[in-house]
């Protein structure tokens, strides 16, 4: 899978003229996945992509969300928020890769932000309920609010460990962000001169926002 992975990554590195982040490759500390001088600033930039075509009961059926990452919660979005200036989806062609893609959509963490509110910071404090497949988990937010004064009794480390398994198991497993709600926050784009566009753009705001 990682080497599927780096193969359609590579792709877009190589469509959108963008190099590689870090030599070292992939790691456990997160890292965006390339970069890209634009008017003399560096852009980091995150990739993801997904097919255009998935398999169903032995049918083809269309994808119509993409996968994001897993243990996704808190922290992957502040990640996201201090380390990635643009965010490059991209679909490609038929069910499995075969170098040709179809559409991209670039978002900056701001596009994005509507997003990641509703589909990972909402479910990650507030809790997620009960359902036929699952007993609920309970939000980050509602441990805060109704557990964590109960716990005054237990030392500094033992509630920082029942914190952070908290965190961890409120994080969600690779939740998909739908394609539509990507295209209607970002920006379509075919080639590097479009990326490098959107940067521009991108520069050309936080200029205002100083001034």
């Amino acid at each position: 899978m990682a080497s599927q992975d780096d193969s359609r990554e590579n792709a877009q590195k190589e469509l959108f003229g963008v190099s590689d982040y870090s030599d070292t490759g992939r790691s456990s500390r997160y890292t965006p996945d390339g970069k890209k001088n634009i008017g003399g600033k560096e852009f980091t930039i995150e990739f993801k992509t997904k097919p255009q075509y998935g398999i169903s009961k032995g049918k083809r059926v269309k994808k119509t969300g993409i996968s994001t990452a897993r243990q996704f919660g808190n922290k992957k979005v502040e990640d996201w928020r201090e380390q990635v200036d643009v965010f490059v989806f991209s679909e490609f062609e038929g069910v499995d890769f075969n170098g040709n893609f179809t559409q991209h959509v670039a978002l900056s963490f701001d596009d994005l932000y509507p997003i990641l509110e509703d589909k990972i910071l909402k479910p990650y404090n507030e809790g997620r309920a009960p359902s036929k497949r699952s007993a609920g988990y309970y939000g980050v937010g509602e441990f805060e609010k109704n557990v964590l004064p109960l716990l005054g009794h237990l030392s500094r480390e033992d509630i920082k460990r029942i914190t952070h398994t908290i965190e961890v198991g409120t994080s969600l497993n690779d939740p998909k962000f739908s394609w539509k709600d990507l295209v209607e926050h970002g920006t379509m784009i075919e080639s590097e001169e479009d990326l490098s566009a959107f940067c521009e753009r991108l520069l050309f705001r936080d200029s205002l926002k100083k001034n």
